[in-house]
């Protein structure tokens, strides 16, 4: 079968269609942004697609499969349409801005079982990602007991539109963003978040932007009884903008270096004779030997396996990897320790996704 696709919102689904183009059985049939220039741009990368400024009349195209890549604020209204219309979607991260809103695409999703959903954390698909998932589950590592992940990027050029104005992002807390830190932790691990508390420092680098807070951080309890800290820094002056992670079992530890030198992830096991410091595992993002085309989604190769395994999903009529559960675990914590933020570090229990 050949899949008809369409994609809506042109800034970051312009790597995504590219990713979809390279695929056998795939062709971008619809491109869909209110921007015409947006749209201009993408038409360079996909001339035979249809153009839409209106998403529902893209909708009405005959699409197999819908890629969601609009602003969060957008994704519930988006997403759901796509769902009713009768399309496999692909959505852009987070699940949603509300816990509400999560919970109405979870409800659609559940209400459309021969359409798959998945959400595009692409960070899930780092070679070194993909591959600790295999040693952790493998059992060499033990139980899991704690957990770190920072995603500090400096996003203060992507808060005002061209005539001063404030965009969506000015508005959007750090630690809501979080699927970039914990999708790779609860990917890797299997942890289901439980409850949250967090710290936010305030909007000190743009104070005009009252709502544009520079740092949060939140400490996830999960049902093991293990600990997960997750930083989000968006409002800073550092460069380069970086991911790190760190993973401690009872029987050793994984974990990636820091900037400003390359990435490279080192591994300690408890009771190989030869080991006295950790080693250096010959894994960072891109797959080894994967083909050229893999490269086209804008993040080296990750958008490349990950909508491959989409693509599994749904030639097979089976859930996706990160389906709407997962989409929920790795999402909701974020809105959770914003809440918790907001009342100065008080708990906050984390909702299930079937509640």
């Amino acid at each position: 079968m050949a899949y008809r696709v369409g994609v809506v919102g042109l800034r970051r689904g312009i790597g995504l269609g590219l990713a979809f183009a390279a695929m056998a059985d795939c062709t971008v049939a619809a491109i869909c942004d209110l921007d015409e220039q947006a749209l201009r741009r993408a038409a360079a990368h996909f001339p035979a697609a249809r153009q839409f400024q209106d998403y529902g009349q893209m909708l009405r195209e005959g699409l197999d499969i819908v890629v969601v890549a609009t602003p969060i604020p957008l994704h519930r209204e988006h997403t759901i349409a796509a769902l009713e219309a009768g399309c496999h979607v692909l959505q852009e991260v987070t699940l949603a801005d509300s816990i509400e809103a999560c919970r109405d695409i979870v409800r659609a999703v559940r209400a459309h079982p021969n359409q798959r959903f998945m959400l595009a954390e692409n960070c899930c698909y780092w070679a070194h990602i993909m591959s600790w998932q295999r040693m952790w589950q493998s059992g060499a590592f033990g139980q899991f007991i704690y957990a770190e992940a920072e995603y500090v990027h400096d996003i203060r050029a992507l808060t005002r539109n061209p005539d001063g104005s404030p965009t969506w992002r000015a508005s959007r807390p750090p630690i809501v963003y979080c699927t970039h830190s914990l999708g790779p932790i609860l990917k890797v691990t299997g942890e289901e978040p439980v409850s949250v508390c967090a710290l936010a420092t305030g909007a000190k680098t743009q104070p005009d932007l009252p709502e544009f807070l520079d740092f949060e951080v939140a400490i996830i309890s999960t049902a093991s009884n293990g600990v997960i800290k997750i930083l989000r820094a968006q409002g800073l002056v550092r460069e380069p903008a970086f991911h790190y992670y760190s993973i401690y079992g009872t029987k050793g530890v994984l974990e990636t270096s820091r900037p400003p030198a390359p990435l490279r992830t080192h591994a300690y096991l408890e009771g190989v004779a030869h080991l006295q410091n950790m080693i250096e595992l010959p894994l960072t993002t891109d797959v080894p030997g994967a083909p050229r085309e893999a490269f086209l989604g804008g993040h080296g190769t990750a958008e490349y396996y990950m909508v491959g395994d989409f693509l599994r999903a749904v030639r097979e009529g089976r859930e996706a990897p990160l389906d709407v559960q997962m989409a929920w675990k790795m999402s909701v914590p974020g809105l959770c320790a914003h809440e918790s933020a907001l009342q100065g570090g008080k708990p906050v229990r984390i909702p299930r996704w079937d509640e």
